[in-house]
């Protein structure tokens, strides 16, 4: 009777511990599948600095995206000396001109956005331009040209 139960409650213990081994297996899994995913996200977006474009004109480029079903293309620029960069932002008749690094086309029409009269070191600010002859393309690289420096390799989203 004695050898019965202890048999019966070997068993039973046999049972709980594959199931808490299967149970422990399932969520490793998980857990490493969740984990690879994530890593998988992509690489980070990355626009490289040029310090003579960012100490002339007061800013750094912080993104190049083609907007609007392709018709657009906004350039955001971060303010580092709100001076240079209001200077920079109301010289309305020579705003940067985007290059393509891909193809023949350059993009020059602008429309500036406009906040005030002084802009604020750490905010960020945006120029819109037309896409001419879809010149600049989402996943290709731009060369920015502004003062009299450029800043090549400009990510496009």
């Amino acid at each position: 009777m004695l050898q019965r139960k202890l048999g019966e409650w070997w068993r039973r213990g046999a049972v709980r511990i594959a199931v808490l081994t299967i149970l422990v297996l399932t969520f490793a899994a998980a857990l490493t599948w969740r984990v690879e995913s994530t890593a998988g996200a992509g690489k980070p977006y990355q626009v490289p600095q040029d310090r003579q474009l960012e100490s002339s004109l007061g800013i750094r480029i912080a993104q190049a995206a083609v907007v609007a079903d392709g018709g657009i293309v906004e350039l955001r620029y971060t303010v580092l000396d709100g001076q240079k960069a209001s200077k920079f932002q109301n010289d309305v008749h020579h705003p940067p001109v985007l290059h393509s690094e891909r193809r023949k086309g350059d993009v020059y029409r602008a429309a500036l956005m406009k906040q005030g009269h002084e802009l604020r070191p750490g905010q960020t600010y945006y120029i819109l331009y037309l896409n001419n002859g879809n010149a600049i393309r989402s996943g290709e690289t731009l060369e920015v040209e502004a003062g009299g420096a450029k800043l090549q390799h400009v990510p496009v989203r």
